[in-house]
């Protein structure tokens, strides 16, 4: 009986540990307190809004680029503090420096690698960047033709995107591995 009661406690035990990836080094830090009128600050507070972002180094200043999956213009945000230019190392930003961070119709937080997990996992490169569908709510891969479902982020046929975990404290937005 023991031994019965042991098994299902372990198999009923959650599987968070397999749900978020390591595969890649992932660390991001957003001052949403600095930036109050971004999307990126807004997107976990709005079901259904998801963006893409990447950082990038213009003139010697770290350059948030975001991407609102709802037809908006891109987003340039001037990191600008010390701490955001100088201190934060926006080098590892999953398989190739790009995010997928949004707010499910559920009121979940998600953060994916904007990378496909098929073609990542299967080829010898790491760009093969997803592209937002027509509905905004679903990204496609155009090597492998995959389709994920950001909400659950998994395709039709069962790959997984590359999660990470994510935490707010409603003045700063952490997402790692």
């Amino acid at each position: 009986m023991v031994l019965f009661t042991s098994l299902i406690l372990l198999t009923s035990c959650s599987t968070d540990g397999n749900r978020y990836s390591t595969a890649y080094p992932c660390n991001f830090t957003f001052y949403a307190s600095y930036h109050q009128t971004s999307i990126l600050a807004r997107v976990l507070d709005n079901p259904g809004l998801f963006v893409w972002i990447e950082v990038k180094k213009k003139a010697g200043v770290n350059h948030l680029y975001v991407h609102p999956n709802n037809g908006d213009i891109q987003e340039d945000i001037a990191l600008t503090t010390e701490i955001e230019n100088n201190r934060l190392n926006y080098d590892n930003m999953g398989a190739n420096g790009q995010l997928i961070v949004g707010c499910t119709p559920f009121g979940e937080w998600r953060a994916y690698d904007r990378q496909c997990p098929f073609c990542l996992d299967n080829t010898s490169t790491t760009s093969h960047p997803l592209a937002w569908t027509a509905n905004g709510q679903s990204v496609s891969c155009s090597r492998c033709q995959r389709t994920f479902n950001l909400t659950s982020g998994i395709s039709n046929d069962g790959e997984r995107l590359k999660e990470y975990r994510i935490q707010t404290n409603g003045t700063m937005i952490q997402i790692h591995n």
